[in-house]
């Protein structure tokens, strides 16, 4: 049951989800990176460099046991996740700059996410190896994630009218399929639930609280817009759990990853509301000043 959870079930639920993400995208979603090029690029740094370095230097500080630090180093390789653009639009932040943003990292995690994986989990010293050689993972990789959110913006551009008619199911199936993963990975890996409780729990807590923090404090210290400091602040601290969990059960076999993993995915939503919060009072209150 395990095995089939983790390489059919797994791999299917987040490639649909990966195309319902596509379906809201167009060819246009990129126009953002070439018009907004600073913004853009530190967003993309933000998410490939600020982020790991966050997640080394827990590890350096706290001293991280083994299993928590390696799931928090991959937890930093995935790609944003769709969600940081309802933050950022809620928030008030710069939205087709975060959706362009998702886009192309996500476009671009096929390559990355597992050499950069490989790399540091090396340098942890954690012995966990991928069970493919690098050119099977990205290939697989693009066939469960690239590849169905191109084909989802294929869709939108031949068939706008059915995907507009269909939106709200879409996106009603996406959310199911991730709970369907969510509750058959916990069915099959129940005997591991002791483990992602305590320090591990309060470890994705504060690893999103202070992504969330430093992405919107460099985006200010370059002179980024407030929009887009909240935007930066989001797709550096909200990331595609789904991503991380399919690296863990179906290419390293290492289901404690994957369930510390699976843990983010739940828990980086606190951090994350407090922060939608805390924009959307500092947006009220300058109105207030305005209008004094």
């Amino acid at each position: 049951m395990a095995q089939l959870a983790n390489q059919v079930l797994l791999p299917l639920c987040l490639a649909l989800i990966m195309l319902v993400m596509g379906t809201s995208l167009r060819w246009q979603s990129f126009i953002p990176l070439v018009k907004k090029p600073k913004a853009a690029l530190l967003g993309v740094v933000a998410q490939l460099l600020l982020l790991p370095l966050v997640v080394w230097l827990l590890i350096l500080v706290l001293n991280l046991p083994p299993v928590i630090a390696a799931g928090l180093v991959l937890l930093a390789c995935a790609p944003g996740g769709a969600t940081s653009n309802l933050f950022s639009n809620l928030s008030g932040g710069d939205l087709p700059l975060s959706i362009a943003l998702t886009a192309v990292v996500s476009l671009l995690s096929p390559v990355w996410m597992p050499w950069a994986a490989q790399m540091q989990l090396a340098w942890l010293g954690y012995e966990v190896a991928f069970k493919l050689s690098y050119k099977m993972v990205v290939l697989q990789l693009t066939l469960v994630t690239a590849l169905p959110l191109l084909l989802g913006m294929t869709l939108r551009k031949f068939y706008p009218g059915w995907v507009q008619a269909y939106e709200k199911q879409l996106k009603q199936l996406s959310v199911g399929l991730l709970m369907v993963m969510i509750l058959v990975l916990i069915g099959v890996n129940y005997q591991l639930l002791p483990s992602v409780f305590g320090l591990s729990a309060f470890m994705v807590i504060l690893l999103a609280s202070l992504a969330l923090t430093a992405g919107y404090l460099l985006a200010k210290l370059v002179g980024l817009s407030e929009q887009q400091s909240r935007t930066l602040s989001f797709e550096t601290g909200v990331q595609n759990a789904g991503m991380a969990i399919l690296i863990a059960f179906s290419f390293l076999q290492a289901p404690e990853l994957g369930m510390l993993a699976l843990l983010y995915g739940i828990l980086m939503n606190v951090p994350a509301f407090i922060a939608l919060w805390l924009f959307n009072r500092k947006a009220l209150a300058n109105s207030f000043k305005t209008v004094g």
